[in-house]
């Protein structure tokens, strides 16, 4: 009777190879579903946005469901097709691609989407332009990141031969975050001697625009300290890694979901035009009150911030409606 071929020992830290790439597998498809919720209430709710927003949302969904497919197909490659190999377990397979290189198209993508909002903003280039390098850079890293990791061929190879690539991709990312986040929140401070419901708007924008931003800013954080803080554990960085695709792109579509008035919501309380779904401004004979007329002026900035035309309102239409 032949032996038995003899199984390589699992090695002791076993979990620390296994556990973080499984947790990467399960964020990456959480996100995807709450992307998936995000994307249907957007469909049902901005059917008049403009052709290239719609464009910009629905191409990023195609992006993370290819990459949320190579996720999937490497948890299979390491935990179904490779189980109890462990030569396997330590293979890229389509990681160097779904990972670094989707995360930075990605982000380049939403970055860049940012910048066109603050040049509407501020119709200065000099601010957009700086944040699109360091944008760029990050791009250029994370495709550097996927071209070594393809190369290499190994996750154990991640904290010895990419380095430079993925802390560089990993930073950059981080500062084009906090860049658009403060020159956004600046910007539009800066407006606050308008109306009282315009203020209001304006304090919303500034509030998701913080917390979104600072929330890929904190997982890229978090990313590169467990990379140079543990570099004898290296898959440690997937989870935060594995996600970060995930969440510009579920930031991106929150902010733009966030035109959207709450059900049973006042409108001048919350100074949003009537008509919530299209963002387009109400009509002469819904301005009645001098407070419905602020709620236009908060609805032309509004507009603004995603370049919609907007029709003249004449100044002294609060004094004809009251008369």
């Amino acid at each position: 009777m032949a032996d038995s071929p003899v199984l390589p020992a699992i090695p002791s830290d076993i979990a620390m190879v296994t556990g973080p790439a499984l947790i990467g597998v399960c964020l990456n498809w959480g996100l995807m579903g709450a992307l998936i919720v995000q994307l249907y209430f957007y469909h049902l709710t901005f059917q008049d946005d403009h052709t290239a927003l719609r464009v910009l949302v629905y191409g990023l969904f195609v992006l993370d469901v290819l990459q949320t497919v190579l996720v999937t197909a490497d948890a299979f490659h390491w935990f179904v097709f490779g189980f109890g190999k462990l030569n396997m377990l330590d293979d890229t397979f389509f990681n160097s691609w779904d990972i670094p290189f989707l995360d930075a198209v990605i982000a380049t993508i939403v970055q860049s989407f940012y910048c066109w909002r603050i040049w509407i903003f501020t119709k200065s280039k000099v601010f957009p332009m700086l944040i699109c390098l360091v944008s760029l850079t990050q791009f250029g890293a994370g495709m550097a990141t996927a071209i070594k990791a393809f190369q290499g061929g190994r996750l154990s190879l991640i904290s010895v031969e990419e380095v430079a690539q993925q802390t560089t991709w990993l930073v950059a990312s981080v500062v084009a975050d906090i860049m658009i986040t403060a020159v956004m929140s600046y910007t539009l401070l800066r407006e606050r001697s308008m109306t009282l419901a315009a203020r209001s708007t304006i304090d919303r924008i500034v509030r998701i625009t913080v917390e979104t931003n600072m929330l890929t800013a904190g997982v890229a954080i978090v990313g590169l300290g467990l990379y140079l803080g543990f570099p004898e554990h290296p898959t440690l960085v997937v989870p935060p890694t594995a996600i970060m695709g995930k969440l510009y792109s579920n930031c991106l579509v929150a902010v733009l979901n966030n035109r959207r008035l709450p059900p049973g919501k006042s409108l001048t309380s919350h100074g949003s035009s009537a008509d919530s779904h299209s963002f387009r401004p109400a009509t002469d004979c819904q301005l009645t009150t001098e407070i419905q007329v602020d709620v236009l002026q908060t609805t032309d900035m509004d507009d603004e911030m995603l370049d919609e035309p907007k029709p003249s309102h004449p100044k002294h239409l609060s004094r004809s409606t009251r008369s």
